[in-house]
């Protein structure tokens, strides 16, 4: 019998997991089922970028390479000059993922000594779950900070002990689950702090390009110096089953990121590089895709101010953050919501620690159509009136 990592064991079942049965049960019965849980809108990926991906598939395809096409990377460079005013170097600043959340889970390992006292990765919580079992994987201190409120993190209020002991820093902007934006003048204070304690700070900024007026802003814009972006095609371009992203930054941090990454073959298809290549060119799309989301938001911001209930990420991401009504946890409200055919995930799906605030939340992603988002915003308005 194998002698499993007691990791597995110890590691919670993925939030998600759970919600697709219930979802799977509701189909079951027959019920209509408006899904708003996993961030996967039902919208195609762009017409263009599909063909990309067919027109490259050749009779042989060899084994891709850690940097990718050059292709992939001058598109990448091309479109943080267009969004950023940023120039980088595709051969030395650009390293294709697959898709982010790999990108998340594995990034600790370049940078944690599972021996050493200064093995913490510190993200904020609630937040992406991958960052802190990512950070436990590689043998590291997996430490989630709370925040609430405005929900924006603020690592310059930690303890210095705990920041001396930090090897890595996730920060996430605009951030998943409530759509906050970290100002300019906050990240530039957030790198200066990691750059006196010679901690890594990533930044997962995969919902940059949605957002409602105005565009949110990139720790790139502060320094490519000593850090490293994450940037995906998921959201942006609702090519979430392509799994594309790409890190970019520091070169000096890149070559180690690329040695590290030649080990466990993380490697994007070179079929599904060239159809990144065609959506990094492109911004039409985007636009198109950003001022739907917007749309579907509006059908639920009137019911949400009507009934009292305060919302954040009207601007930014595909999500809102509800809070529930009074008399209700995150839990009990969804299962409500359920029963009328309407999923939502619970706010403490996306905590680590103390659900605390969390579970006065629920998150919805904007993922069915335009015309389900209104009639499932009929269907909430009526359940509270």
């Amino acid at each position: 019998m194998p002698r499993y990592n007691p990791l597995l064991d110890e590691t919670p079942e993925y939030p998600f997991e759970v919600l697709d049965r219930i979802k799977a049960r509701l189909r079951s019965e027959g019920r209509p089922v408006y899904d708003f849980t996993r961030g996967d809108p039902v919208e195609p990926s762009p017409d263009f970028a599909r063909q990309a991906l067919f027109d490259a598939i050749p009779e042989h395809c060899p084994y891709p390479t850690v940097r990718g096409p050059r292709r992939v990377r001058e598109a990448i460079a091309g479109y943080l000059k267009r969004r950023y005013d940023l120039t980088v170097d595709p051969d030395t600043q650009v390293i294709p993922t697959a898709g982010a959340k790999e990108a998340v889970f594995h990034l600790p390992l370049l940078v944690i000594d599972p021996n050493a006292r200064d093995r913490a990765v510190l993200f904020p919580d609630p937040g992406y779950p991958a960052c802190g079992r990512g950070a436990a994987f590689a043998g590291g201190e997996s430490i989630p900070i709370t925040i609430s409120g405005d929900y924006i993190f603020r690592p310059w209020e930690l303890d210095p002990a705990l920041l001396e002991r930090t090897r890595m820093m996730w920060i996430n902007t605009p951030h998943n689950p409530s759509g906050s934006v970290t100002s300019l003048a906050d990240l530039e204070r957030t790198v200066e702090l990691c750059r006196r304690y010679d901690i890594l700070l990533a930044s997962d900024e995969t919902y940059a390009d949605i957002y409602t007026d105005t565009p949110p802003p990139s720790v790139l814009e502060v320094t490519t110096k000593g850090v490293l972006a994450l940037h995906s095609l998921s959201k942006r371009s609702g090519m979430t089953g392509y799994r594309s992203g790409f890190l970019t930054g520091d070169p000096t941090i890149l070559k180690r990121v690329a040695k590290l990454r030649t080990n466990p073959g993380l490697v994007p298809q070179d079929f599904v590089n060239a159809a990144a290549a065609a959506a990094w060119d492109d911004d039409a799309h985007v636009d198109a895709r950003r001022a739907l989301f917007a749309r579907k938001k509006a059908a639920f911001l009137p019911v949400f101010e009507a009934l009292g209930l305060r919302v954040l990420g009207a601007d930014a991401t595909i999500y809102l953050w509800v809070q529930v009504p009074e008399g209700h946890t995150d839990h009990s409200f969804a299962e409500q919501l359920v029963h009328h055919g309407v999923v939502v995930s619970p706010g403490s799906c996306f905590t680590i620690g103390d659900p605390g605030e969390c579970a006065r939340y629920v998150r919805l992603a904007m993922v069915p159509s335009e015309a389900e988002c209104h009639t499932a915003a009929a269907i909430w308005k009526a359940l509270q009136t």
